[in-house]
């Protein structure tokens, strides 16, 4: 029903079933190359050795089974692929699988029927576009995108009410590989500068979103200070008024202590005694 060669890697994947109307089918993925152990024979001068290599061999590597989905989209950089149930009788359901972890999320995007992936690999956008030559009462309410990280964690939601096509901007391997295997092996530095970026970032962030609550707060202190001070200079009018008598002066009240004191519940019980002799 569908397949696809994995971009970089020697794994490719299939959609099948036994009767190509079910709902519910089949996902396999298999690998040109396998992982075996290989033995080479002892000689006068060295004992056999046993050498774990990959040689060219197909080999099943995983089937998902009962899974709803008509289209299959591999990220370029491997590794994980997009199973989508895209079109207008479909359920739009999006299963992202880590094909080296074994791990699945899974997310759904309503009436979806396009999906786009990132050059990098690192993102991937489903939309739901209108044909150009008419339909477009039929996708008016539902026309848009949802951007989604490889992992499927939704970043991103637009809609349109017309909206025929998304294109990435295209571009190169972010690194070759001498500078991905320099990453991997520096990891641990990336990941602190990493932090510090994203902590650096996300205080950006939260400066702006509480810059408009700043700014209220400021008014309402300077309209309190300049309230304060027009009753500072009526103080003399005040006293005028009452008599000579100073409304601001704690001198001129008198505090009383109340205390009141309310039985919530009562109980009355009978006690017997007794005398032994």
């Amino acid at each position: 029903m569908a397949f696809a060669w994995e971009p970089r890697g020697s794994r490719f994947a299939m959609i099948h079933a036994e009767n190509p109307s079910s709902t519910k089918v089949n996902v396999s993925f298999y690998d040109m190359n396998k992982v075996t152990e290989v033995t080479t024979l002892p000689t006068t001068s060295k004992k056999s050795k046993t050498e774990v290599k990959e040689v060219a061999e197909l080999n099943k590597v995983a089937t998902l089974e009962g899974k709803q989905c008509n289209s299959i989209f591999w990220s370029p950089a491997g590794g994980v692929i997009l199973l989508a149930s895209l079109g207008d009788q479909a359920s739009g359901t999006l299963e992202f699988y880590d094909v080296d972890n074994k791990s699945l999320s899974v997310k759904e995007h309503y009436r979806a029927n396009e999906v786009f992936w990132d050059p990098s690999g690192r993102s991937v956008a489903t939309c739901v576009v209108q044909p150009i030559g008419g339909g477009h009462f039929k996708y008016s309410l539902d026309n848009g995108f949802i951007l989604w990280s490889f992992q499927g964690k939704q970043l991103y939601q637009a809609s349109f009410e017309t909206f025929y096509q998304l294109q990435w901007r295209p571009r190169p391997r972010l690194l070759p590989k001498e500078e991905v295997n320099k990453v991997i092996k520096n990891i641990k530095k990336y990941e602190k500068r990493f932090d510090k970026e994203d902590k650096d970032r996300l205080r950006a962030r939260h400066i702006e979103e509480t810059r408009g609550k700043r700014l209220l707060r400021d008014r309402f202190r300077e309209r309190m200070a300049k309230l304060r001070a027009v009753h500072a200079n009526q103080k003399s009018l005040r006293k005028d008024l009452l008599g000579g008598y100073d409304s601001d002066d704690e001198n001129n009240y008198v505090t009383k202590e109340i205390s009141v004191e309310t039985v919530l519940s009562s109980k009355d019980e009978v006690v017997y005694s007794q005398n032994l002799h």
